[in-house]
């Protein structure tokens, strides 16, 4: 499980509400059973359930550790807005793969827009989606979605980058391999489309 460092109070970690519902209600633990906790800071707990209720459980600390499962490459994914459950997909993908933040963005070919409420749920959503799945692969760190934000946004920031990758269908003669063989620092973004690929005038933005 991962929590805030506020959460933790001495030799006590008090879990975050919606665990704490997966702890009672769905795995039904009981007090007295182990559990793992980390707070993103490198450090590990291995804890006991002290109080497990519907909305709260509270675990005592009984070991610390140093815990380090992250890439040493810091890996920022840009990607186009895709159609239905794709993007939910990508976010899952990227988090088993070693991805440390997601960007989505829109642009010339982007099909999805969205504005309003549909926004905001969306965007819970993504950020649930990475939760889950660094769980599952037992990061060391929450992998982090950040705000939707248009073509130009993503180019000033990749570019930032100690290797900004663009990933362009139409690009005949440098490769991937052929990139990373040259030495390229520890900071890489990746930026990769919507379905409809890259527009002509974006590929050359990109490139200057």
């Amino acid at each position: 499980f991962f929590v805030t460092e506020d959460r933790v109070c001495g030799e006590l970690i008090a879990l975050e509400p919606t665990d704490a519902q997966h702890v009672s209600r769905v795995l039904r633990m009981h007090p007295g059973e182990e559990i793992t906790v980390c707070c993103g800071n490198g450090q590990a707990y291995r804890c006991v359930l002290e109080q497990v209720g519907k909305n709260e459980v509270t675990a005592r600390i009984v070991e610390q550790e140093e815990f380090n499962n992250e890439p040493t490459a810091f890996v920022t994914v840009y990607a186009g807005l895709s159609k239905g459950d794709r993007f939910d997909y990508l976010i899952q993908k990227c988090v088993e793969c070693g991805v440390s933040h997601i960007v989505p963005f829109t642009s010339q070919h982007c099909v999805v827009r969205l504005e309003g409420k549909d926004y905001e749920k969306k965007q819970q959503r993504y950020t649930r989606i990475a939760l889950e799945a660094s769980k599952q692969c037992q990061r060391s760190r929450v992998v982090t979605v950040g705000e939707i934000v248009p073509f130009e946004t993503v180019l000033k920031e990749a570019s930032q980058s100690d290797c900004g990758l663009f990933l362009y269908e139409k690009e005949q003669q440098k490769s991937l391999s052929t990139i990373l063989r040259g030495g390229t620092g520890s900071r890489f973004a990746v930026v990769t489309g919507p379905e409809g690929g890259f527009s002509e005038k974006e590929a050359l933005l990109a490139q200057d």
